[in-house]
């Protein structure tokens, strides 16, 4: 049995203990915040323990997997106090906020031999697992992206990365993905449609990017942080005789939910491959990822 604890218990939190009863052979045995208060109301639903201090929940041995699901902000130093406990680690993208800890990070993972996931979790959500499977060998030429939220909130948008970080990165991730390729050139306009708002805080909250890829594929993305009839996210794959919609594969019920709601199981799948899993899962993918977005703020905010 893979004992667990899950720190941070925002929306997600709650989505990964729910998970984790789920999951065979693997048990939530702690929650942990920084609101302790919230901690003790999340403990009592989930019928586990918690503690004021992480430490104390560190120190017991057989509690061997933690994830992550606190902000972005707190990821560094959660992830260097797991390593140094040699604790199995489950983080929420992006990996860090701090992109020159990116490769510290990196070489502390392998140096201490911790088994690492990181929670690219789209991967593994229906409609663009069977779009995958549909584009499969067939000549891909163009792909849109398409990512609009129906509420925004400023200081949570920055405490998870800014629009790159935290909405781009499932997208930029799946590009890559979906084309079995990396970005070779990318246009970024951003700061003329962006929100007083949100540039006064250094962060976006709009986007459209154009990336041209190694293999020739021109992908074509466009974020937002408002919508006024809900959350909408679509790829759309455009190929030699054929287009693809990710929206034909998805639920319709809940098409227009909150992203964490539709891809709910989608959280459950990516955290059971890991726990049965041997080996690190989609660390080298995390990082690719990392890059760009890091390469498309500077060029959002450069240009």
């Amino acid at each position: 049995m893979i004992k667990s604890c899950v720190i941070g218990l925002s929306k997600v939190g709650i989505i990964h203990c729910e998970s984790i009863l789920k999951i065979k052979n693997t048990s939530l045995n702690y929650v942990f915040d920084k609101n302790y208060k919230l901690s003790r109301k999340i403990s009592k639903k989930f019928k586990c323990n918690t503690s004021r201090n992480l430490n104390n929940i560190l120190k017991i041995k057989d509690i061997e997997l933690f994830i992550i699901a606190s902000p972005t902000t707190t990821h560094d130093f959660y992830i260097k106090k797991l390593i140094r406990y040699k604790k199995m680690i489950y983080c929420e993208k992006p990996i860090t906020n701090n992109n020159e800890n990116l490769y510290k990070l990196k070489n502390l993972i392998r140096k201490h031999k911790i088994k690492f996931c990181v929670g690219l979790n789209r991967r593994f959500a229906k409609e663009y697992v069977t779009l995958k499977k549909r584009v499969n060998k067939r000549k891909i030429n163009y792909i849109q992206i398409i990512s609009r939220s129906a509420n925004q909130n400023i200081d949570l948008s920055i405490r998870n990365g800014g629009l790159f970080f935290d909405k781009g990165f499932h997208f930029f991730d799946l590009a890559c993905w979906l084309s079995n390729s990396k970005p070779e050139k990318m246009i970024v306009i951003s700061k003329s449609i962006s929100s007083e708002d949100f540039l006064n805080k250094g962060d976006f909250s709009d986007a459209v990017i154009n990336i041209k890829l190694k293999n020739g594929i021109v992908v074509e993305m466009i974020f937002g942080r408002k919508c006024k009839f809900g959350n909408f996210e679509k790829i759309k794959v455009y190929g030699e005789k054929f287009s693809l919609d990710s929206d034909n594969f998805s639920d319709k019920k809940t098409l227009y939910d909150d992203f964490s709601s539709r891809h709910r199981k989608s959280y459950l799948d990516c955290l059971k491959k890991f726990v049965e899993s041997t080996d690190n899962l989609l660390v080298n993918e995390a990082i690719l990822t990392q890059k760009i977005c890091a390469d498309a703020l500077k060029k959002a905010r450069y240009r």
